[in-house]
């Protein structure tokens, strides 16, 4: 076969060339003309992300607790910059950085990114000019109070990403959809002044929370004052509505200043005594005791499985409710002899413990209780008392709201709501019950109980002698590393008021304080405050008008120092009662004369003023005031009649002695307490 001559190869080689040419070609304009399309876009339009505004969340009567601001960062492309003096002037204006203007100044860099950020109408003659390219960025705006930031949470100022709370909880809800916009550019890749193609961002949903910012801020104030002046090393407050399950407010310290989580839902502890009250319902469901049953308590001191039980409060015998009222351990472990384990273990599961209650907020602790399989031999008689079992705070005040509400546990609810930005209802809460834990009969046994803490028992700090108030104290040894600490307690309160109509249930807990270490008294004095700030609140989630059904006259106070207080207002009030009749009895001034004309005499009534005649003071006893804080030993001193004089010397001693008979109006000298 002849082969083939030059010629043929070359033409052959051309046609082969030219039918690839064609063929890619045809590839790239038939096959691949969208990637080519969008390549060309891209090379004549810019595109940027316009960041959506994250939405707004609220507490529970429309305040506003965040919002978002929307802030511009100034990028400059100095070879951009057609007047680059104009441009330098702008920024001195905008009291930009001057580090930033010399770089502007200079031309040298090809790109500048200015910190920090601005409000979009302090730069907009900056951002309107060619070679300055604006970077719209939103930032967040939190309520001022420490309290609320720990429930709603933060944002990483870098990357803009949630980091706890309720921002990163429903940050599927809160995040809107992120715009676009495009702009032309010219061939030389500069910016062109034209109309951009927008993809507006569509902003997230708004959320609104239960907590009620005035009772917070009301919680936040008690709390610091608490820890504070008690050297305590932290502290909680919960506060729930029983009948809905809402959280009204959800107060967190700790005197480490780099602590931020909410630890009423993150860090559990052993409550103690707090726990009783479960143990007494569980008791009367199932017929096991009755409020009024009486059993030996062994005089405070009692010997089981090899320990030693000691109360308080030390009597021979107790009914079960005294039980409950003056916090006997032994009382408790005896009648709580009569459940099994598992009866144990079930009521205390039932009433949510070793379980999350599910509310909305992150890191939120199961607590721990265990099966009775782990238990040892002396656990059940220390899960009576409220050891070998750790709860949150909001655990517990959720299983007291049960007890407030006739027996039913719900289920704690912090979102109320979910809006879009036009107001359209996406989510409303509603009251959803777990289970009932307790019969209404043995709920309404268990309130009086508590109520007769307060009035009379452990816990009368927490009393507010014109609204009834029932609850229950703790003080429990705290743990470090599993083993307890000597001298370590958590002193708690669990209430609920009113006591005849609950609103409120209330959980106050203090971590090691110092000055006392009493749950009734410090941990209810703290309750106290509380409830007073939030009647005298304009707007504290409270129903006055169904609160003014339970005011009553008040109970007197049974206290040493309230007898004390008493008597010296009864000196008080028979002294004014006796300068009172001598004043009557003093005559009106009168004068006398005779009538020239007839010889007669008359008497005139004169028009001025009568002084009264002195009261005759007579010596009386100095008053007793040991034990008294010093404005009300100063109070009762003055009461009785006596000018005071504070000096040094422990508080409460007088000179003259207590009792001594001394003239009113004398100087009495009061011990300081320096």
């Amino acid at each position: 076969m002849k082969a083939p001559d030059r010629l043929t190869v070359v033409h052959t080689v051309l046609v082969l060339f030219a039918l690839a040419i064609i063929g890619k070609a045809a590839k790239e304009q038939l096959w691949n003309h969208e990637k080519w399309a969008r390549q060309g876009v891209q090379q004549h339009y810019e595109a940027s992300e316009l960041p959506a505004p994250r939405g707004e969340i609220l507490d529970e009567s429309g305040d506003v607790l965040v919002e978002s601001r929307e802030l511009v960062q100034l990028r400059i492309a100095p070879k951009e910059v057609r007047n680059r003096k104009t441009l330098v002037r702008l920024m001195r204006l905008a009291k930009v950085d001057e580090k930033y203007v010399k770089q502007v100044a200079d031309g040298k860099r090809a790109w500048i990114e200015v910190q920090p950020l601005f409000l979009p109408n302090d730069v907009a003659s900056i951002t309107a000019m060619v070679g300055v390219h604006p970077k719209p960025i939103l930032e967040r705006v939190y309520a001022n109070s420490a309290g609320i930031r720990r429930i709603v949470g933060r944002l990483n100022p870098q990357t803009g990403a949630p980091m706890d709370g309720i921002e990163l909880a429903l940050d599927d809800v809160l995040r809107g959809d992120t715009g676009r916009v495009r702009v032309a550019r010219d061939k030389s890749g500069k910016q062109m002044q034209t109309p951009g193609d927008v993809d507006p961002p569509a902003p997230g949903r708004n959320v609104t929370l239960t907590i009620n910012r005035n009772l917070q801020d009301i919680c936040e104030h008690a709390l610091s004052d608490a820890v504070d002046s008690l050297r305590a090393s932290g502290g909680d407050i919960v506060v729930m509505n029983p009948h809905t399950g809402e959280v009204l407010a959800l107060a967190s310290r700790r005197t480490d200043p780099a602590a931020i989580a909410n630890t009423a839902v993150t860090e559990p502890y052993e409550p103690g005594s707090t726990l009783k009250p479960f143990m007494a319902a569980a008791l009367l469901d199932r017929g096991l005791a009755k409020p009024n049953e009486v059993i030996n308590t062994f005089n405070g001191e009692y010997a089981l499985d090899g320990r030693v039980i000691h109360d308080e409060h030390k009597a021979a015998a107790l009914s079960l409710a005294d039980v409950i009222k003056f916090s006997s351990n032994i009382g408790i472990v005896r009648f709580s002899s009569r459940l099994t384990p598992q009866q144990k273990y079930e009521t205390l599961r039932d009433a949510g413990f070793g379980t999350a209650t599910t509310v909305t907020l992150p890191g939120e602790s199961s607590g721990l209780l265990r099966d009775p399989t782990k238990w040892s031999k002396q656990s059940s008689a220390s899960v009576a008392m409220g050891y070998e079992l750790v709860v949150t705070p909001l655990q517990l005040a959720t299983a007291y709201s049960a007890i407030a509400n006739g027996g039913e546990l719900l289920e704690p609810q912090i979102v109320k709501q979910v809006t879009k930005a036009d107001g359209t209802v996406l989510y409303k809460g509603s009251r959803r019950v777990v289970r009932r834990i307790m019969s209404e009969s043995s709920a309404l046994a268990v309130q009086k109980m508590l109520r007769d803490v307060v009035e009379g028992g452990t816990s009368v700090k927490a009393d507010l002698r014109t609204v009834d108030v029932a609850g229950k104290s703790g003080t429990a040894r705290r743990t470090e590393h599993g083993k307890y600490v000597q001298g370590a307690y958590t002193a708690s309160f669990v209430g609920f008021f009113p006591a005849d109509r609950p609103q409120y249930v209330v959980l106050a807990k203090l971590d090691n304080p110092k000055a006392t270490i009493y749950g009734g008294i410090a941990a209810g004095g703290v309750t106290n405050v509380v409830l007073r700030a939030a009647m005298a609140a304009s707007n504290a989630s409270l129903d006055l008008h169904q609160l003014a059904a339970s005011v009553h006259a008040p109970t007197p106070d049974t206290s040493a120092e309230g007898r004390r207080a008493a008597k010296a207002k009864r000196t008080a009030d028979s002294l004014q009662t006796i300068a009172d009749s001598q004043a009557k009895k003093i005559p009106p001034a009168v004068a006398a004369d005779t009538d020239p004309r007839t010889g007669a005499s008359y008497v005139v009534t004169l028009p001025a003023v009568t002084r009264l005649a002195p009261v005759v003071a007579t010596v009386r006893p100095v008053p007793d005031v040991t034990g008294l804080p010093l404005r009300a030993a100063v109070r009762t001193l003055h009461a009785a009649g006596f000018r005071v004089q504070i000096v040094g010397g422990p508080l409460g001693t007088v000179e003259p002695a207590a009792g001594t008979a001394y003239m009113p109006g004398r100087v009495v000298k009061l011990g300081g307490g320096q």
